[in-house]
């Protein structure tokens, strides 16, 4: 079972009015089409606006989960954010949604939060957990075509957009497997030989990367950045490998993380995204998290979300990740994190 968090990003002019109008938003929310997933809106304020969502992969029909556990902490963490009032939708089949919402409902009536509307979504019908009323909600369910929502009109109007599911963005950012990958681990060696050549003689830990190997990193960065921006991605093992390993340098990583803008945040989201996928489980931290800036940058906070979880997989105690998914979680924009002053507090000096 997992649980996660991320914010939405939405514009406020969009207003839900019913389910459909949250099944058709919901995509756009999250930034991918759900299933197999309890999903709760959190709504805060005197008129209840989104403030943040909660996403919670649901267990097969009849196996045994945490479920009682989990929908305590979620509804703790409904009331720790502020939130009054939850909309929750459940995508699949009824054991596995019921069993959910039920424990759901009861942890939110405990933590004082009011579980407006609750919802199971299963090929293309809907059915209600609040309402009783035969003539709105049938036991047959609701059909709805969430395409034909105003509400998705107006969100790709605000030019967002959803992948088909939460499974298409990991297989997005699997590793590399193969021949590829022995190829990679070898090259992996070699960069850090090659490193090891640059780094400070007796010096241990972030006093080990010196001058010399700042500013091949910074040069390193640099170039792979601009290559990127004319559609040209490192595809020897090699220059992947060696760009893994200079992203070890903190100042290295975030060289790159300052090149990172409104107009070239593409590139660096396939740039990233590129060396995720082939770079040793051991220098994925630095990557992921470039890759999520950019894709953060550019809107697509489900790409973003995900790149934080393959992070936390190689390295859970990440700074930068933890920083990113901070703000992810909080809802705040982009801003062109880090402030351009770093590069001035941390200047690259030629040897």
């Amino acid at each position: 079972m997992a649980q996660d968090n991320q914010s939405p990003q939405v514009p406020s002019r969009l207003t839900l009015s019913g389910p459909s109008d949250i099944l058709a938003a919901v995509p756009y929310i999250v930034g991918y089409h759900p299933n197999d997933t309890l999903l709760v809106l959190g709504l805060r304020g005197d008129a209840p606006r989104l403030h943040t969502t909660f996403c919670r992969d649901l267990a097969a029909d009849g196996a045994d989960d945490d479920r009682e556990e989990a929908a305590d902490r979620l509804a703790a963490a409904l009331r720790d954010e502020g939130c009054t009032v939850a909309l929750a939708v459940g995508y699949g089949p009824a054991g596995a949604v019921t069993r959910n919402v039920d424990a759901l409902r009861r942890a939110a009536a405990r933590a004082g939060v009011a579980l407006r509307e609750a919802l199971r979504v299963c090929e293309g019908r809907y059915w209600s957990y609040t309402c009783t009323s035969p003539e709105c909600c049938p036991p047959e369910g609701v059909a709805y075509d969430p395409s034909s929502s105003a509400v998705a009109a107006a969100a790709v109007a605000n030019g967002l957009s959803a992948w088909p599911s939460r499974e298409s963005i990991r297989d997005h950012l699997a590793p590399a497997e193969g021949p590829r990958r022995a190829l990679m681990r070898a090259a992996t060696r070699a960069a850090e030989e090659r490193a090891a050549r640059l780094c400070a003689p007796g010096h241990r830990g972030r006093d080990a990367y010196g001058p010399r190997f700042r500013v091949e990193g910074a040069r390193a960065v640099r170039a792979a950045a601009d290559a990127a921006a004319c559609g040209e991605l490192p595809e020897d093992p090699g220059h992947i490998a060696w760009l893994g390993v200079l992203l070890g340098c903190v100042r290295v990583r975030d060289e790159a993380w300052c090149l990172i803008g409104p107009d070239t945040a593409e590139a660096h989201q396939r740039l990233w995204r590129h060396v995720l996928c082939h770079c040793e489980p051991g220098y994925r931290a630095a990557p992921g998290s470039l890759l999520a800036v950019a894709a953060w940058a550019r809107g697509d906070t489900a790409l973003a979300d995900a790149a934080l979880e393959r992070v936390r997989r190689s390295d859970p105690d990440y700074s930068m990740a933890a920083l990113v998914h901070r703000a992810l979680r909080a809802g705040l924009p982009w801003r062109g994190y880090p402030p351009a002053s770093l590069q001035a507090a941390w200047p690259l000096e030629d040897p």
